[in-house]
């Protein structure tokens, strides 16, 4: 809070000093009363954004003080907003600059303790700033372009740069640039690795290869014949069982309602020729139920028949397909006739 109120007081001061000797505060030319008004007027608007927490804003304001009328102050301040900014590089560059610049002995005792406080704060801020390690693999390091956020940089350590998300990019001629996407924090020191290998050859398949292809696709093709075969025949065997039951049922229903039109009046009833209304509705209730019956027993008579069908042509298809064996060795023997005498000769595979 004591800087905060020292601060504009001191920097009023310095603006309403009579013209100070280039040599305190290099700067090629006298001050005007004019050019102090506006330093002053940016200086104040300035110190309200920084307490104002707006440290975008309050940059551009001190800098532009600054080029009004030179002070080491304003790039004090300037540096603190970068730093609040998460831009270490740059603040530490105006760090610099204030603690480099010759002052007089006669220069303004705000000037002096901007200085003092610069070099402080630089000391403090060198162990914030991260660093990062780029590597190459696969490649000679001459044969590759490294960028990082675009800008090229050479690989012969590490690389400073703010804390945030950056991209790194390798890109060798005739290949495909490789990127990688890194984080660093305050005072983190990291390392990315770009692998640049070259892809593998195609190797070329030798007979052997082709054959063992060719039988594991022979085998991919059988084993999806197989359940799928076999697939087609539990779905037959299930819709016959199905089929059966309910036929079966019919059958059951057709029982009863015989037993309903045979009671009609207690006589015998043909159902070719009903008699009357009561007789021609259940006799053609029981024809609808003997129609069910038959119906439902073909269908589970031609599931079951589809079942078998499938399993004989799954299974004979598997084994029509098998991969042929090894051949057998064979012995052939042939009779062998000589002036002297005769033999026999024993040729083929062993």
């Amino acid at each position: 809070m004591r800087s905060r109120r020292r601060l504009p007081l001191g920097l009023l001061l310095v603006l309403a000093l009579p013209a100070v000797p280039a040599t305190a505060v290099s700067q090629p030319a006298p001050s005007t009363a004019q050019t102090k008004a506006a330093a002053r007027a940016l200086a104040d608007k300035a110190w309200e954004h920084f307490n104002a927490g707006r440290y975008e804003e309050a940059l551009a304001a001190f800098r532009e003080a600054d080029a009004q009328v030179h002070a080491p102050p304003f790039l004090l301040f300037a540096a603190r907003s970068c730093e609040r900014l998460g831009r270490l590089l740059e603040a530490r560059s105006l760090y610099q600059r204030v603690v480099d610049e010759p002052l007089a002995a006669s220069a303004p005792q705000e000037f002096q303790q901007a200085q003092a406080e610069a070099r402080v704060e630089l000391t403090a801020l060198a162990s914030r700033i991260p660093t990062l390690e780029i590597a190459v693999a696969g490649v000679a390091p001459g044969a590759v372009e490294v960028t990082l956020d675009g800008e090229r940089v050479v690989q012969t350590g590490p690389v400073e740069r703010d804390p945030g998300e950056h991209t790194v990019t390798a890109t060798v001629r005739g290949q495909r640039p490789v990127t990688k996407t890194i984080r660093l924090s305050e005072g983190g020191k990291e390392r990315v690795t770009l692998d640049l290998a070259p892809p593998p050859a195609p190797a070329v398949a030798t007979p052997a290869t082709s054959r063992d292809a060719r039988e594991d696709a022979g085998m991919d093709v059988r084993g999806a014949a197989l359940v799928g075969g076999g697939i087609a025949t539990g779905a037959g065997v299930v819709a016959g069982v199905v089929f059966t039951l309910v036929a079966n049922a019919k059958a059951s229903d057709a029982k009863r309602q015989w037993r309903v039109v045979d009671a009609i009046e207690g006589e015998a009833v043909d159902c070719r020729y009903p008699a009357g209304f009561n007789q021609t509705q259940e006799c053609g209730e029981l024809s609808s139920l003997v129609d069910d019956q038959y119906l439902f027993s073909n269908l589970a008579l031609w599931s079951f028949v589809g079942a078998g069908a499938s399993a004989i042509g799954t299974l004979g298809y598997v084994w029509l397909a098998a991969a042929p064996s090894e051949p057998e060795h064979q012995v052939r023997l042939a009779p062998l006739v000589l002036p002297g005498g005769g033999g026999l000769v024993a040729g083929g595979a062993f």
